[in-house]
């Protein structure tokens, strides 16, 4: 489908690259973002961006990761 806004295609299009979305929930959830108040929409932005630079998982471990070795493998009492 095409948008007027090449702003709102490209969220949709992302959108429904997550598992278990498709196009038509990645449309109403493009929708929604813009009927909420600017500062959700920007918060979870800010959310994605800060889970795809900081998060990984550990090395050892595997777990989800702020640091390496992640918390559980750092500590020295394990």
């Amino acid at each position: 489908m095409q948008y007027s806004s090449r702003h709102l295609e490209s969220v949709v299009r992302e959108l429904s690259r997550l598992p278990g979305i498709g196009g038509k929930t990645a449309q109403r959830l493009a929708f929604h973002l813009l009927r909420v108040p600017r500062p959700e929409a920007l918060a979870l932005a800010e959310a994605i961006t800060l889970v795809a630079t900081q998060v990984e998982t550990c090395r050892e471990c595997g777990n989800v990761a702020e640091s390496q070795p992640c918390h559980i493998c750092a500590d020295a009492r394990r």
